[in-house]
């Protein structure tokens, strides 16, 4: 299923994965009363009307965080769920800075976001979409407010990129990310709090789906040993028992790449500390 510029795949009967032509990966719950699209993506066109071809009830928006490749398309909906600390680092200022840089990274026009009316979310957030509930899970690392959607009826972990989306791909080098020593110790509430649900299906926040893509040999589909594995390798990177793969210039910026079992990681070195 295809609408011009994004690959539509229905995994499950109320259930589809949508990637655009820039590998942001977003996902539409359909509930019996409204619908909730998780993450927007950042194709220059309006989203709504590809939404449209796949459902007409009212659809709510959930963030994962609040990077442009996530919330480019918020001004589009009504309703708009992000976690409490992104809207308390969004008023501070550094993800704010971080958005101007994406409209030029991104070639897309500016656009302004009235994240003072989003909905705050925490652990206690449930959202009822008529027969089907997502709740929330605290993940904080790639940004401080970072969330895991979790949805029992469709048996789904949405995890953003809050581990990245399969191999080494997690960002950790983005001014407003944690360092080392605390995105672990989130980490580690993060494996006992997502291993009820070890049977789930994991979907990331880009490259879409549970397969390996034939470009992206290094791709891992997502799973709770994923969140286990990146753990272990912060527990290495701390204490000096692992050494980066490869580097590269971000931002004028030196990125280290380390990777460990299913999981991995570009950071600066300056972010590797307790």
């Amino acid at each position: 299923m295809e609408f011009k510029g994004y690959k539509i795949e229905e995994l499950q009967a109320g259930l589809f994965a949508i990637c655009d032509e820039k590998t942001d990966a977003m996902y539409l719950i359909v509930g019996e009363q409204k619908a909730l699209l998780i993450d927007t993506g950042t194709m220059k066109p309006d989203i709504m009307p590809m939404l449209r071809t796949l459902t007409d009830k009212p659809i709510e928006l959930a963030l994962t965080h609040a990077h442009i490749d996530h919330m480019y398309h918020a001004g589009e909906f009504n309703t708009v769920y992000l976690h409490k600390n992104d809207i308390a680092a969004w008023k501070k200022g550094v993800l704010q800075i971080l958005m101007l840089a994406g409209f030029a990274m991104f070639h897309v026009p500016a656009k302004r976001f009235q994240v003072s009316g989003y909905i705050p979310v925490s652990e206690e957030t449930k959202i009822d979409l008529g027969g089907v509930q997502v709740r929330v899970v605290d993940a904080p690392g790639h940004t401080p407010g970072s969330c895991v959607y979790v949805c029992d009826a469709l048996q789904t972990v949405f995890m953003g990129d809050a581990v990245g989306s399969g191999g080494p791909t997690a960002w950790l080098w983005l001014p407003g990310s944690l360092h080392i020593g605390a995105y672990r110790d989130h980490l580690k509430q993060l494996q006992e709090k997502l291993e009820p649900f070890a049977s789930y299906r994991f979907l990331g926040g880009h490259s879409m789906i549970d397969f390996v893509p034939e470009d992206m040999p290094d791709f891992v589909p997502l799973s709770l040993k994923t969140v286990k594995d990146m753990y272990t390798l912060c527990e290495k990177m701390l204490s000096g028992s692992i050494e980066p793969k490869t580097k590269q210039k971000q931002a004028l910026m030196t990125v280290w790449q380390y990777a460990y079992g299913t999981a991995g990681m570009w950071v600066t070195k300056r972010k590797i500390r307790e």
